[in-house]
């Protein structure tokens, strides 16, 4: 079982502590407030969201303020391992127990004791993988692969995927029972591109820890470059951003400014051209108004509707597109660690 968060510490502090976890973006931030709360549930974790939202992120965010923070984490990608060695690799093997077993092996589950281990992209997960985590996760024992002796378990579980997996769940490619085992708390990461001017955040926090590893003082943006930055839509998410900004800085050589010149390769400038444009700027029109009206009506939903000429409910759906709704959490009762 986890223990109980220590008495006394305040929401700031928990905050301070996760300093990597940039943004002010409202579903972001709120997103991360309730991390702490989550941490210390001890309850298994979904997190949902694009390829590049940061879900490995808030998975270590979750390990390092929860009662399992003096414990391993350990991270193992689902898609990886190919059926034959699962068992080996998810419970360990003792020598001899199939052919080329020389020694004894430990798995992910003793080497994750008394942590944490993280399953990224659990959809894609073979049904025979999927299966044995449902069992050690139910029955909280496993068994070494030619031993006869069953050991307790005492991990929690972490699991992340960018896959819808409650259609693969009514398609019949992902088990339920699995699927609501692992999804105790339900976590969705928006994608950058609802995040608004967290772009330029997040760019400049890339660009500082870039420049600290050349020993160079942090470079500021352009304006021109800021501006795509804000208009681009980021199919790969806060890794694309990270990855170009290391660009920008350890390879294009950019110090006292960063220019579009110091930008990787990318369809970064002709998807910006093609495929936004006129799109971008009435997103960006309307992201404004909606703003305006929230601040205005002291962010009365009811009256903000009201005034852009909107049904509730349909401003209710402009705010989650923009990222300026609440963070979808949902805390369901179950089990803690196996």
């Amino acid at each position: 079982m986890e223990g109980r968060k220590e008495k006394g510490r305040s929401r700031e502090s928990d905050r301070i502590a996760m300093p990597e976890l940039v943004g002010e973006a409202p579903a972001w931030r709120e997103l991360v407030e309730q991390l702490p709360r989550i941490a210390c549930s001890g309850l298994p974790v979904l997190l949902l969201g694009e390829t590049g939202t940061g879900k490995e992120l808030v998975a270590r965010a979750i390990h390092a303020h929860g009662a399992r923070a003096s414990g391993p984490f350990v991270a193992h990608n689902c898609g990886a391992t190919p059926d034959s060695l699962i068992e080996s690799e998810l419970f360990g093997h003792v020598r001899g127990a199939f052919t080329g077993a020389a020694g004894d092996r430990e798995g992910l589950f003793d080497a994750a004791e008394r942590g944490t281990l993280f399953l990224d992209e659990i959809g894609d997960a073979s049904a025979l993988l999927q299966m044995k985590l449902l069992r050690v996760l139910q029955e909280g024992e496993a068994r070494r692969v030619g031993e006869t002796r069953l050991r307790r378990v005492d991990v929690r579980v972490l699991a992340a995927t960018h896959r819808a997996l409650e259609h693969a769940v009514g398609a019949g490619g992902f088990r339920p029972d699995l699927y609501f085992r692992l999804g105790a708390v339900r976590l969705r990461l928006p994608p950058l591109r609802e995040r608004g001017r967290d772009v330029l955040l997040l760019a400049r926090h890339f660009l500082a820890h870039a420049a600290e590893r050349e020993r160079v003082p942090p470079p500021a943006l352009s304006p021109g470059l800021a501006e795509r930055l804000l208009r681009y839509r980021w199919p790969g998410n806060v890794r694309e951003l990270s990855n170009a900004c290391q660009f920008a800085v350890r390879v294009a050589g950019a110090r006292t400014l960063v220019n579009e010149g110091h930008w990787p390769e990318s369809p970064f400038a002709d998807s910006v051209a093609e495929h936004d444009g006129l799109h971008a700027e009435t997103r960006a029109l309307e992201e404004r108004r909606l703003r305006e009206a929230l601040r205005r009506t002291h962010g009365n939903k009811t009256q903000a509707a009201r005034s852009l000429g909107l049904s509730r409910q349909g401003l209710l759906k402009k705010l989650q597109r923009y990222g300026l709704s609440r963070a979808a959490v949902s805390l369901d009762d179950g089990e803690g660690a196996v």
